[in-house]
C-alpha cells in the first residue's frame, strides 16, 4: 500500500479535530473518554452529569442577561412591529429546542453512538491509518472555519449596532456564544462522523481501482473490502437514526435565522423608514452569507459521501471483463453494487 504525505492541510485538519474534541469536553457535549490502551472510547456518566450542569448553567445565565445583550435597533423594530418580537421569541424557542433535543438525544443514545464511533475508529486504525484523503481534510477545515465565522459574526452583530457596553452584556454574550457554540459543535459531530464514513469508502475505492489494474485478482482482499463496505453501510444507517432529529432542527434553525434576518431588514428600512448604511448592510450580509455557507456544508458532506458510494459501483465495472469462477467474489461485487 501507498503512504500518505502529511501536509500542512492534513495537520491543520487534525488540529481542528482535536479542537472539536476538547471544546466538546469543555462544554460537556461529548460523554466519552479515550482509553489509550484499548484505543477505544468509553462511555462516562460523570461527563454526562457535567454536561447537564454546564449547559443548564449557561442557559440560565443567557436568560438572566438577555435584555442586556439585545441590540437597540432591534428594540425599535419590536416597538414598531410587534409581530417581529413574536417571531424573535419563536426563533429563540426553536434554538433552545434544538439545543435540548440535541443534548438529550446525544446523552440518551450515547452508548449506541459510542459503538458506532468505536467501529469507525477501529476500522481506520486497522486498515487505513497510514493513508490520507484530501477531501476529508478540506471538509473538516471548511466546517471548522464556518464555526469560527459564526461566532465572529455574532460579535459583529452585537457590537456593530448601538449596544450599551456593560459587564452584564459581556456575561450574557459569553453565555449566548457558548450556547451557540454547543449547537455548532454538535452539528460538527455529525459532520465528522459522515466524513469518517466517506473517507473509508474513498479509501476502499482507491484500493479497488489499484486492484483492477493487476493481472491477478486478489480474491481474499476483495472479500475483505466487501466486509468493510457492508460494515460502513450498517454504520451509516445507525448514524442516520441517531442524528436524524438533531440535524432536522439544526437545518431549520439556519433557515429560520436567514428568513427572520431578511424580515428585520425590511421592517427596519420600510416600516421605520431608516437609511440602510453600508456598515449595516455589510453586517447583515456577512451573517446571512455565513449561515448559508454552514447550511451548504451540511448538504455538501452528505452528497460527497453519496458520490463516493456511486463511484464504488463505477469502479466495480472495471472487473466485469475479468474472467472469474468464484461465485463468492461475484456475490461480493453484487453487494457493493447495491
Amino acid at each position: 500500500m501507498w503512504q500518505a504525505r502529511r501536509t500542512w492541510r492534513h495537520k491543520f485538519a487534525r488540529f481542528n479535530q482535536w479542537a472539536t474534541l476538547y471544546g466538546s469536553w469543555a462544554l460537556g457535549l461529548f460523554p466519552f473518554v479515550y482509553v489509550a490502551s484499548s484505543k477505544r472510547l468509553r462511555h462516562s456518566k460523570w461527563l454526562i452529569a457535567y454536561g447537564i450542569a454546564v449547559n443548564l448553567g449557561l442557559i440560565r445565565v443567557s436568560f438572566l442577561y438577555y435584555d442586556d445583550t439585545e441590540v437597540v435597533d432591534l428594540a425599535e423594530i419590536y416597538q414598531r412591529n410587534p409581530l417581529s418580537e413574536q417571531i424573535s421569541h419563536i426563533q429563540t424557542g426553536l434554538n433552545l429546542a434544538t439545543l435540548f433535543v440535541t443534548l438529550f438525544r446525544g446523552w440518551w443514545l450515547s452508548e449506541e453512538l459510542g459503538e458506532v464511533l468505536n467501529a469507525l475508529l477501529q476500522l481506520y486504525e486497522t486498515e487505513y491509518q497510514s493513508l490520507d484523503c484530501s477531501s476529508f481534510d478540506n471538509n473538516v477545515i471548511y466546517k471548522s472555519l464556518s464555526i469560527w465565522l459564526e461566532l465572529i459574526s455574532m460579535l459583529f452583530l452585537t457590537f456593530g449596532f448601538n449596544t450599551p457596553i456593560s459587564y452584564k452584556l459581556f456575561l450574557g454574550l459569553a453565555a449566548s456564544m457558548a450556547n451557540q457554540l454547543s449547537i455548532l459543535l454538535l452539528g460538527m459531530h455529525f459532520h465528522l462522523a459522515v466524513l469518517y464514513i466517506y473517507r473509508s469508502i474513498w479509501l476502499i475505492n482507491q484500493e479497488l481501482r489499484m486492484l483492477s489494474t493487476q493481472q491477478k485478482i486478489k480474491i481474499r482482499r476483495i472479500h475483505d473490502l466487501q466486509g468493510i463496505y457492508s460494515r460502513l453501510v450498517a454504520l451509516s444507517t445507525r448514524l442516520a437514526s441517531i442524528y436524524s432529529y438533531q440535524m432536522i432542527l439544526f437545518m431549520l434553525c439556519l433557515l429560520s435565522i436567514n428568513i427572520t434576518s431578511i424580515f428585520y431588514i425590511l421592517v427596519y428600512s420600510i416600516s421605520l423608514k431608516k437609511t440602510l448604511t453600508l456598515p449595516l448592510v455589510l453586517n447583515f450580509s456577512q451573517a446571512l452569507a455565513i449561515n448559508v455557507l454552514d447550511f451548504w456544508l451540511n448538504i455538501a458532506v452528505c452528497e460527497l459521501t453519496e458520490r463516493a458510494a456511486e463511484e464504488t459501483s463505477i469502479i466495480l465495472k472495471l472487473f466485469n471483463d475479468r474472467p472469474t469462477t468464484d461465485s463468492w467474489l461475484d456475490r461480493s461485487f453484487d453487494f457493493m453494487n447495491l
